[in-house]
């Protein structure tokens, strides 16, 4: 035996063999140094928030040893707090880390091109600054109401066939509505107005009358409450009188004249207000108020017919 390793050290000493024996030398050392180092490694203890909830097990669950190759068993103890932890949808992401959401918005942040371009400027050429606002069109002020002014000649009519120039008649000029013809105290026949563009003037019989002449009655010829005269026409009403003598007088219609009132219609109503408040009581007093077939409009001053 001892021949045996004295032939072997010779063999391992020679130099032909000197090369193998040295790699076999370093592989020797490198197994040992990879199973001292591997091993201190794998079997240091797992420190941390990991380890420490391996560790411990959830209160109120009986469980047996943990180990890598079997996980915890929940036993019939640890069914009461199993019941008391709140539902959770499986399909809801969870909540990404804080630092991964302020990662998320530098990264959008940096892509975005307003961000990159710096702040944007308002465009000089913006439609919206530079046109002009549109011009409001005024609106058109509505007509001035023309006021009528009515000029008649009223009196005893003088015996026919007496010259125009030589007639008597009593002129009365611009009439106020409602004036009473020739007087308030001998009232024959009463002014009610004039018609749409001053085309006639109606007036009102307050005494039984026999009519002739130019005029139209209202409603009709059998019943002639009202008479209405244009221009330049005249009739002539005989009248009784007290002491049972017949009076023959004559109105004349000599013209209806206009002139510009104002938009807001003050004319029409100072035409009202000076109205004759006698007239006004006797056309009350004989149930003669209502013209028949027309109506007297205070908007706009004249008569007008009572459908409209």
């Amino acid at each position: 035996m001892t021949s045996f390793l004295n032939s072997l050290k010779d063999d391992l000493l020679d130099r032909r063999l000197l090369p193998l024996v040295a790699v076999v030398a370093v592989g020797l050392l490198a197994a040992v140094g990879y199973v001292a180092l591997g091993g201190g490694s794998s079997s240091a203890t797992p420190s941390g928030p990991a380890s420490a909830a391996s560790a411990a097990p959830p209160a109120g669950l009986s469980v047996s040893r943990i180990t890598p190759e079997k996980a915890v068993a929940e036993t019939t103890a640890g069914l009461a707090e199993q019941r008391k932890g709140a539902a959770h949808n499986p399909f809801t992401p969870l909540p990404e880390p804080a630092e991964k959401t302020s990662l998320k918005l530098a990264s959008a942040n940096a892509a975005s091109p307003s961000s990159a371009s710096g702040p944007t400027e308002p465009s000089s050429s913006s439609p919206s600054s530079e046109s002009p606002a549109a011009p409001t069109t005024p609106t058109p002020a509505a007509p001035p109401k023309p006021t009528y002014h009515v000029a008649v000649l009223f009196g005893v009519a003088p015996p026919t066939g007496t010259p125009e120039p030589e007639k008597q008649l009593t002129p009365y000029a611009n009439l106020k509505l409602l004036a009473p013809l020739p007087s308030a105290k001998q009232a024959l026949v009463v002014f009610r107005g004039v018609t749409t563009g001053g085309k006639t003037a109606t007036f009102t019989i307050v005494s039984e009358a026999i009519l002739h002449g130019q005029a139209k009655c209202l409603p009709s010829e059998e019943q002639c409450q009202a008479i209405a005269l244009k221009p330049g026409q005249a009739e002539t009403l005989e009248y009784i009188s007290a002491s049972g003598q017949p009076v023959t007088y004559e109105l004349q219609l000599v013209g209806i004249n206009s002139s510009a009132g104002s938009g807001s219609g003050s004319g029409v109503q100072s035409i009202l207000r000076d109205e004759s408040k006698a007239g006004r009581e006797l056309l009350r007093h004989e149930g003669l108020s209502e013209v028949p077939g027309l109506r007297y409009s205070a908007a706009q001053g004249v008569l007008v017919y009572a459908g409209h």
